[in-house]
């Protein structure tokens, strides 16, 4: 549907091609605009925790780079060529259309699994934001020339930014259903309701997106249920302001010094850069703890992720 350009120590790469600008103006005109109340707003539930993780590692706004996804294929919907195989008649391929060139120089590993496939949605969307990043979307007052090195046309930034603005509309409960639908991803009631409210600060709603592309895990406590203080302490929890998860399952293991699969989970955590990185992390096992990583008696059951003010 379009061409990317690389830009800066990349190099520059050619512009659209005149009959992509023709596409691209004809896909403009049959794409309405996003909205709360409509089939348009609605983002596939797999795909809502990919955009927001990817775009919390620039940081820049999931509402975005998913607008980017949908003006470009309606999430990978549209069956327009180039999207799920082959390329368009601009070169572009994937769900996020990549050009060969850019793709080469921006394309990342997004779901961890060892390759780089520009018709994944995960390696897509994460390069997507990757591309924009580097290009200034970090910054609310880049985000409009991002936009435009993506796409060298002012129609195409005004759309993309509209339909960010229709999911802007729908606000945290609408960024909550993308986790609460997950099948990766077992609640309590009481952390559901914390999630649906809109109760849980942002960094953990992309830590959680982030752990699900990789597995599956069960959540005991994020705000409702813990009590106001860390334990033995006169220390106000980042539970209570919603700032912390407790997860006492990874990969259908229950949280132990003996599970595999929840050590990994801490290793891969604590190893993420920032903003998703948590600032806290209590686990069972002491040959890990360093510094903002600790481990106790009372989180020998359970993994905990925290993010301080």
């Amino acid at each position: 549907m379009k061409a990317l350009a690389a830009l800066g120590g990349a190099g520059a790469l050619a512009g659209l091609a005149g009959v992509a600008a023709v596409v691209l103006l004809l896909m403009a005109a049959i794409i309405p605009p996003a909205g709360p109340d409509g089939k348009e707003a609605e983002i596939p539930a797999g795909l809502l925790p990919i955009y927001q993780s990817a775009a919390a590692s620039c940081p820049m706004p999931w509402t975005v780079l998913a607008a980017v996804g949908k003006v470009e294929s309606d999430h990978g919907r549209s069956g327009a060529a180039g999207v799920t195989s082959g390329a368009n008649e601009a070169g572009a391929m994937g769900p996020m259309q990549f050009e060969p060139g850019t793709w080469a120089v921006y394309g990342i590993d997004g779901d961890g699994d060892g390759r780089r496939d520009v018709y994944d949605s995960a390696d897509a969307m994460w390069s997507a934001a990757s591309y924009l990043c580097a290009n200034g979307a970090g910054s609310a007052e880049g985000v409009r020339s991002a936009l435009y090195r993506y796409n060298h046309a002012d129609w195409y930034v005004d759309k993309v930014l509209e339909v960010a603005a229709g999911y802007d509309q729908l606000g945290a409960a609408g960024d909550a259903a993308g986790l609460v639908a997950n099948p990766r991803l077992t609640l309590t009631p009481a952390a559901r309701a914390d999630l649906v409210a809109g109760a849980v600060d942002e960094r953990v709603v992309a830590f959680l997106a982030w752990v699900l592309q990789r597995h599956s895990i069960a959540v005991s406590v994020l705000r409702s249920g813990h009590s106001m203080y860390v334990a033995g302490t006169t220390r106000i929890s980042d539970h209570w302001f919603g700032r912390a998860v407790d997860i006492y399952a990874v990969d259908g293991e229950v949280v132990s010094p003996g599970s595999a699969a929840a050590r990994a989970l801490a290793v891969e955590a604590t190893s993420l850069g920032a903003p998703t990185r948590p600032s806290e992390v209590g686990l069972p096992w002491a040959d890990l703890a360093n510094g903002a990583v600790f481990s106790d008696a009372d989180h020998r059951d359970h993994l905990h992720f925290g993010w301080s003010a």
